[in-house]
């Protein structure tokens, strides 16, 4: 099943900014992030003068998507949203 996840914060909150200085982003590259959950990265993007950030992934086991989400789950707005074909 194909999945939309669509993330949010502040600039607080943002993932570069609540690392000691030189450790990056907690998750530098989603796609092999998601292989490592086991879930298929299909595509995603950021707007980073908002902090808003999206993807679209594929599984068959919603906790996989909680453990995708899991460095961000309690500081960043994280919505979960499933999709369908509407043909």
């Amino acid at each position: 099943m194909e999945f939309h996840i669509s993330c949010h914060h502040t600039p607080n909150n943002c993932g570069v900014h609540r690392r000691a200085p030189g450790e990056g982003n907690a998750v530098p590259n989603w796609s092999e992030h998601c292989k490592k959950n086991g879930v298929t990265y299909l595509k995603g993007g950021v707007n980073a003068p908002q902090h808003n950030h999206f993807m679209f992934v594929e599984t068959d086991d919603m906790a996989k998507l909680r453990d995708l989400m899991q460095p961000y789950i309690g500081y960043w707005d994280v919505v979960i949203t499933p999709v369908m074909n509407l043909q």
